[in-house]
């Protein structure tokens, strides 16, 4: 899967997991038959309520004001729920800046816009091509709006993370762990959960500056803050594991 990595102020790097285009396009479709339903709804409403006038123009004025908030589905609830729709929401997929952090409304209006030309007008075709395309799976719209569409399912399990390579001789890189009690490594282990399901970068560079207050020591530039934090909990563990 491609990634989209940035780099903070603080120098830390992180990598998001880009959304694939099957996952988007399913996120696509769960929205559109939302729209259509929407739109059967009002007929369905119009005709129990028996919405008649004789004037055809204030019929379909009528019919134009309900359905209104259908044409703007997207931008309202990517705006409402921070760069997700339903569909994105169900497939674990959202918008971004590609700075990783929460888009604006004028990058959401950018992307609703121009997906009347990269989608609608095109069968989707020209959207489908940019996101196989672009470095960052952009379509028009997210080139438009520097934006991109990562995915928020983890790729492994937090657990198999920090334990799966911590063998026997494991060998301890980070000996000033011995400074963290073991109500410290609950507290890092729960934060950097905390990171990890909410792809969090904030938090991230926060516990990596406060490991390196406690044990005094600053984390090597060969290795990415996430993964200096692993090497601390594995540390830890090895170090106290028969004690």
């Amino acid at each position: 899967m491609n990634k989209l990595e940035i780099n903070t102020a603080q120098n830390v790097k992180i990598q998001y997991n880009l959304a694939s285009l099957g996952s988007r396009m399913i996120a696509f479709a769960i929205d559109y038959f939302i729209i259509v339903c929407y739109f059967f709804f009002c007929m369905f409403l119009l005709d129990a309520l028996n919405i008649t006038s004789s004037d055809p123009y204030l019929f379909y004025g009528i019919i134009m004001g309900m359905t209104l908030p259908a044409f703007f589905y997207t931008l309202i609830a990517e705006t409402a729920f921070g760069g997700q729709t339903i569909g994105k929401k169900i497939m674990k997929i959202k918008v971004v800046k590609l700075d990783g952090s929460r888009a604006d409304f004028y990058q959401y209006l950018s992307r609703w816009t121009l997906s009347i030309v990269d989608i609608w007008m095109t069968m989707g075709g020209i959207a489908i091509t940019s996101i196989v395309l672009s470095k960052h799976g952009q379509r028009i719209g997210d080139i438009a709006g520097e934006t991109s569409v990562i995915s928020l399912k983890p790729s492994l399990k937090l657990s198999d993370t920090i334990y799966e390579e911590t063998f026997e001789n494991h060998p301890i890189l980070f000996p000033q762990v011995i400074k963290l009690s073991d109500k410290d490594a609950n507290a890092i282990k729960d934060v950097y959960q905390t990171a990890f399901d909410r792809r969090d970068v904030g938090i991230l560079t926060a516990l990596v500056q406060r490991l390196e207050t406690i044990m005094e020591v600053k984390h090597p530039e060969q290795m990415t803050p996430n993964d200096f934090v692993l090497q601390v909990m594995k540390d830890h563990y090895s170090m106290f594991k028969d004690k």
